[in-house]
């Protein structure tokens, strides 16, 4: 499974818009026109960036699956996600990148 994990690379605030429809966008939000424009990054050059403590992972599957079986270090982040609860989640990413995967 660990061999398909898909690895998107987003901005905090991407994952904070996409789970926030009318929350205010910060000034460096980018938003996406399709899933197919959101950056994509190599698993060796997210282990690097996690590694280097620059970045964090997210699982967005549902608690389940992640309970069944997740990559070392990511924390369960559900999409859909309430707002209250996805600012208290990513408050430790400030200034980090977020590698969100779903599968």
């Amino acid at each position: 499974m660990r061999s398909r994990l898909i690895i998107f690379a987003a901005m905090s605030l991407v994952l904070v818009g996409f789970a926030c429809q009318k929350a205010q966008q910060p000034a460096n939000f980018v938003k996406y026109k399709s899933d197919g424009d959101v950056p994509r990054v190599s698993v060796q050059d997210a282990k690097a960036e996690l590694d280097a403590g620059t970045a964090i992972l997210v699982d967005a599957r549902p608690e389940s699956a992640y309970n069944d079986e997740h990559a070392k270090g990511s924390i369960n982040i559900p999409l859909g996600t309430p707002p209250d609860q996805l600012k208290n989640a990513v408050a430790s990413a400030q200034g980090k990148k977020i590698f969100v995967y779903c599968s």
